[in-house]
């Protein structure tokens, strides 16, 4: 064989395999941007501020503190009771608001699976503050009887956009002996209408 065409066969022997580098890359470069998070969604992602029970988490429109959770077949307010086949979540909230629109108009529960439950049929008595003034209210949120992994509760104000706000993340311990015990309770929570002031 010529030397031309040996050079011939080297060149294109370089070639298919530089060709073959270069459709690797791209291969491993879609696998990565495939499994990045959509650069728009996580900009406009609500600001999670997480906070134990007990413990305040301050959002813009104002300061809230879980003080307990319990559960239930039942809540009980001052015009309505409602029962469920599943079991009510209810959360004692202290709540300052810090403008006149302050509320916690969402609540909702979310689990590491992926499920949220929303207020639904439930109920949020935490709404018209009045700005600087602490109040005491309740949410309660409807789930399944059954224990949920992860389950954290998610109180904000805005119930419609999620986008570029904040939101109160309270983690819950809702086990199979907690999730089996509020699915029998069934002596009615009762829901105040919320309390102004100390």
């Amino acid at each position: 064989m010529s030397s031309g065409w040996r050079n011939w066969f080297a060149g294109r022997g370089r070639s298919l395999g530089a060709g073959a580098l270069v459709l690797a890359a791209l291969a491993v470069g879609r696998v990565v941007t495939d499994q990045l998070p959509d650069a728009k969604a996580v900009g406009s992602a609500p600001i999670e501020r997480v906070a134990q029970i007990g413990e305040v988490a301050h959002l813009r429109v104002g300061d809230v503190k879980v003080v307990k959770v319990q559960g239930g077949k039942v809540w009980s307010g001052i015009v309505e009771a409602k029962t469920t086949p599943g079991m009510w979540v209810v959360a004692d909230i202290e709540f300052t608001p810090r403008r006149d629109e302050g509320a916690i108009s969402l609540a909702t529960i979310r689990d590491d699976a992926g499920h949220e439950w929303s207020l639904g049929r439930g109920i949020s008595t935490c709404k018209l503050g009045i700005p600087g003034v602490p109040m005491t209210c309740q949410v309660a949120v409807e789930v399944p009887a059954k224990a949920m992994s992860g389950a954290e509760l998610v109180l904000r104000w805005n119930p419609y956009d999620r986008r570029w706000d904040d939101q109160a993340v309270i983690p819950l311990t809702i086990d199979d002996e907690s999730a089996a015990t509020w699915a029998k309770n069934e002596e009615p929570i009762t829901i105040p209408l919320a309390k102004v002031g100390r």
